[in-house]
């Protein structure tokens, strides 16, 4: 990605953040799997991320529409993190995810996950997507979609 990009990102995040008149440092990374991330500092990260990352799901629509209209159409995959917030969010459901695939192959029972977003589904797929045994699928719809973990194979 090219450092223009990055600063409209940059500048685009900083817009919304004054627009909410909330402050924080911004900066754009990419991560070790080509992921930008628009990283923001805050000593607000409570309001900025709300309760279940709620509010950080919606700054993150908010900066979508204010650097999509600035980048007039050109497609950047991006997240917003506040302190760090999504990753270590990631490395829980990661966690979580082989610790409920486990107990399914103990208990050869399925187990069905609470609604995650678009976002954390794909991280427990990708969790268990090698872990032998278990399979995962996706059900339900919208806001209250989920993941299940399923015996695979012969325990089915």
């Amino acid at each position: 990605m090219d450092n223009q990009v990055k600063e409209i990102l940059k500048q685009g995040v900083e817009e919304l953040l004054g627009k909410i008149d909330l402050s924080g440092a911004v900066s754009v990374e990419t991560g070790d799997d080509q992921m930008v991330v628009v990283k923001i500092e805050s000593s607000e990260a409570g309001l900025l991320i709300g309760q279940g990352g709620e509010n950080l799901a919606a700054l993150q629509h908010l900066a979508r529409i204010i650097i999509g209209k600035k980048l007039a159409g050109q497609l950047v995959n991006f997240i917003v993190d506040v302190n760090d917030y999504r990753v270590s969010r990631a490395e829980l459901v990661r966690e979580m995810a082989l610790s409920l695939a486990r107990q399914v192959m103990e208990e050869k029972m399925a187990k069905v996950l609470e609604p995650m977003s678009a976002y954390e589904r794909r991280l427990v797929h990708l969790a268990l997507k090698d872990f032998s045994g278990v399979k995962t699928e996706s059900q339900g719809e919208g806001e209250f979609r989920k993941v299940v973990i399923k015996p695979s194979g012969d325990l089915a």
